[in-house]
């Protein structure tokens, strides 16, 4: 389940513009001892990506908002490694044009 949180209250009538969500699997990061070597430093900086979301919309000329065009999702094909015990969490970060932040449609 993929859930966007967008507000597009801002977007002009007859513009479009689109949401990209990337989620990362990271490492949960543990308290740090004193003799930490070189390996687990890199491992806690590490992130994967899993899964991304990418979102078309489009504005009507009465000013409606719709899902415009596709929905392009991407899996990762690497393995989750749930099995090798190590902790992680899913971070998700949500992306959006800012300059300008909706297009006029042609």
């Amino acid at each position: 389940m993929f859930v966007v949180i967008y507000d597009l209250r801002d977007m002009p009538a007859n513009h479009q513009t689109f949401l990209r969500q990337r989620t990362f699997s990271v490492p949960v990061k543990q308290e740090m001892k004193r003799s930490v070597n070189k390996e687990n430093i890199r491992h806690t900086e590490e992130r994967l990506l899993r899964y991304l979301i990418h979102l078309r919309f489009q504005s009507s000329k009465s000013g409606k908002i719709y899902l415009h065009r596709d929905v392009r999702l991407l899996f990762s094909r690497k393995s989750m490694e749930v099995d090798s015990g190590a902790a992680y969490e899913l971070k998700s970060y949500t992306e959006s044009p800012t300059n300008p932040q909706f297009s006029p449609r042609c």
